[in-house]
C-alpha cells in the first residue's frame, strides 16, 4: 500500500507557518527578549546576617540579561523600598547596584531584588533573610546638626612610627596681664558624681559617666545612634562601643594591610557607612558597620587625616599632600580638588561647605561645593581643628601653637572673636549646638575645657584620660549631650554627660 504525497499547497502552508514562528521569535528578542527574564543575584549581605535597628543596610546586587537590564528594585517583605535605574536608556548587562534599606522594625525580614529588561520582563533574586535586632536603646537626646568628628594631623611625634611634621609641644606661658578670662577649674582628684537632672551649684560642667578601655592607641571618634566608632592608630581596625552599655561591642576591619594607622573617622548618614582615614596607607576605608560587606578601599593623596561628611561626599584633608579632595559615596571615586592648602588638618562641615584649618603656614579656608575657597583669618602655622554650630552659623577653630580658640561668623566669613587659653594649648574641638557650648581638648594637661560659645568665655574644665602631647587631643565627638573623648596614651575613651547643664 502506497502513501499518497501531501499536496504542494499544503507544504507551502506549513513552510509559511514555520517561517512566521521564527520571525516572531527574532522580533521578540529584539523587542524584549521574548520570554527571557533577567538573572538577579544578591551578592551581599549574606542571608542570616544580623543588623541593628535603625541602621542603613546596603544591598549589593547584580543583574544580567542578553538585551540589557533597565532597572532594579529592592523589596522587603513584599514592599517596594528602593529603585535604581540604569544610566543607559536601553539597559546594560551586567548591571550592578547598591540599594539601601533602613532597618526600621525588629525581626526576620525577607529581602529580594527584582530586575527589569527593555521588554518589561522581570526577574527576581532568591530571597535572603536579614535579622534586625535591638541591642540597647540610643540616647534620648538627638543632635540638632552635623556631629563633629575629630581627626587631624598631630605634631612631631617621639614615637618611631610617626613621620608627621610639626613643632614639639611646649607649655605656653601665662596669659597677658590684660587678660580678664576666668582661670581654669581645678583638676578633679576623684571621679565626679553620676549625672543628675539638677544642675550643680557653681560653674556647670559635664559629669563623668565612665571610662571605656579600647586598648591600643585610639584617635578619631564618630558617633551615630547607640554606636561609637573609634579609629585605632596602631592597627587597621575601628573599635565599636555600645553607647547604651558603654562596653566594647567588637571591631570593624578597615581592610588595609599590616598595622596601618587609622586617624580620622566620620559616619556618613546618607550611605550608612563609616569612613576611616588610613594615614600611612594613603587610603580611606568605607566600612559597612553591620559587617555584611567587605570594606571598600579608596585611594586618596598622601596622609589622609581630617574627614567631613557633606551631602553625597566625604571630604578628605590630605595632610601630607597639601590637598583636599572628596569621595563620592555612590561610586567610591576620589576627586582631588585643590593643591593650595598647606597641611589641611581636622575639617568640619557647615551646611554644604567645608572649613579647612591649615596646620602649615596659611589661613582658615571655607570651601563651597562649586566655588573658589574663601580665606579667613590670619596666616598662621598652628590651626588644628574646626567644629561648627549650624544653629548660630558659627565655626570654632583651635590654633594649637598660638594657644587660641577662634570664632568665625559664617554669615560674613570673618573672625568674630579670639579666646586665648590661659594655661593650656587647645587641640580637638566639638560644639553642642543646642546649648551653644564648645568643648576643647587640652592634650598636654589631660583636660576638657568648656567654653560658652556666644560670649567666648571659659566656663571651666574637667579631667579626661591620658592624651599624650604629641599624638593626643584629636578624638572628640558628640551625640546630643553625650561627649566622647579618645585618650591616645591610655588606650581608653572618656564618656561624659552634659545633660544637667543649661
Amino acid at each position: 500500500m502506497r502513501f499518497s504525497r501531501f499536496p504542494r499547497a499544503l507544504w507551502l502552508v506549513i513552510l509559511f507557518v514555520l517561517a512566521g514562528m521564527l520571525l516572531a521569535c527574532d522580533l521578540g528578542s529584539l523587542l524584549g527578549g521574548g520570554g527571557e527574564v533577567p538573572g538577579v543575584v544578591i551578592e551581599r549581605p549574606p542571608s542570616g546576617v544580623e543588623v541593628r535597628l535603625g541602621e542603613t543596610i546596603p544591598i549589593n546586587a547584580t543583574a544580567t540579561d542578553s538585551t540589557g537590564v533597565t532597572r532594579m528594585e529592592l523589596w522587603v517583605d513584599d514592599a517596594l523600598l528602593a529603585t535604581e535605574t540604569s544610566p543607559v536608556a536601553e539597559g546594560q548587562s551586567p548591571f550592578s547596584a547598591i540599594l539601601r534599606w533602613r532597618a526600621d522594625a525588629r525581626g526576620s525580614r525577607s529581602v529580594v531584588v527584582k530586575a527589569y529588561n527593555a521588554g518589561g520582563n522581570v526577574g527576581e533574586s532568591g530571597p535572603i533573610i536579614i535579622v534586625v535586632v535591638e541591642r540597647g536603646a540610643p540616647p534620648e537626646v538627638t543632635p540638632t546638626g552635623p556631629q563633629p568628628t575629630s581627626s587631624g594631623p598631630p605634631p612631631a611625634s617621639p614615637e618611631p612610627q610617626s613621620t608627621e611634621p610639626g613643632p614639639q609641644p611646649t607649655q605656653p606661658g601665662p596669659p597677658p596681664a590684660t587678660a580678664t578670662l576666668p582661670p581654669p577649674q581645678p583638676t578633679q582628684t576623684a571621679p565626679p558624681a553620676a549625672p543628675t537632672n539638677t544642675a550643680p551649684s557653681g560653674p556647670c560642667l559635664p559629669t563623668s559617666v565612665t571610662t571605656v578601655n579600647v586598648g591600643g592607641r585610639p584617635k578619631g571618634v564618630a558617633v551615630h545612634g547607640h554606636r561609637v566608632y573609634v579609629g585605632m592608630h596602631n592597627a587597621p581596625v575601628v573599635a565599636v562601643i555600645d553607647a547604651a552599655s558603654n562596653t566594647v561591642d567588637g571591631t570593624l576591619d578597615t581592610g588595609v594591610p599590616g598595622t596601618q594607622q587609622a586617624n580620622g573617622v566620620v559616619y556618613h548618614a546618607g550611605s550608612g557607612l563609616v569612613y576611616v582615614a588610613n594615614k600611612t596607607d594613603g587610603t580611606v576605608s568605607a566600612i559597612d558597620p553591620s559587617g555584611a560587606a567587605s570594606p571598600v578601599i579608596v585611594t586618596t593623596n598622601a596622609e589622609p587625616f581630617g574627614l567631613a561628611a557633606v551631602g553625597q561626599y566625604v571630604y578628605v584633608g590630605n595632610f601630607g599632600a597639601d590637598r583636599v579632595g572628596r569621595i563620592d559615596v555612590n561610586t567610591y571615586t576620589f576627586q582631588s580638588l585643590m593643591s593650595t592648602f598647606n597641611k589641611p588638618a581636622l575639617l568640619c562641615a557647615l551646611g554644604s561647605d567645608v572649613f579647612v584649618p591649615t596646620n602649615g603656614a596659611g589661613p582658615i579656608y571655607r570651601l563651597p561645593p562649586a566655588a573658589s575657597p574663601i580665606a579667613i583669618g590670619q596666616n598662621k602655622s598652628g590651626y588644628f581643628a574646626a567644629a561648627a554650630n549650624p544653629t548660630s552659623n558659627r565655626v570654632f577653630v583651635t590654633d594649637r601653637d598660638g594657644g587660641d580658640v577662634i570664632k568665625i561668623d559664617g554669615n560674613t566669613n570673618s573672625v568674630e572673636g579670639t579666646l586665648h587659653m590661659p594655661n593650656h594649648r587647645p587641640y580637638g574641638v566639638a560644639v553642642n549646638s543646642s546649648k551653644g557650648r564648645v568643648y576643647v581638648v587640652a592634650a598636654e594637661a589631660n583636660l576638657l575645657y568648656v567654653i560658652d560659645g556666644p560670649t567666648l568665655q571659659i566656663v571651666g574644665s574637667v579631667p579626661v584620660g591620658g592624651q599624650g602631647a604629641a599624638e593626643g587631643g584629636q578624638g572628640i565627638a558628640l551625640w546630643g549631650d553625650m561627649i566622647y573623648v579618645s585618650n591616645f596614651q591610655d588606650g581608653t575613651v572618656t564618656v561624659l554627660d552634659d545633660t544637667a547643664c543649661p
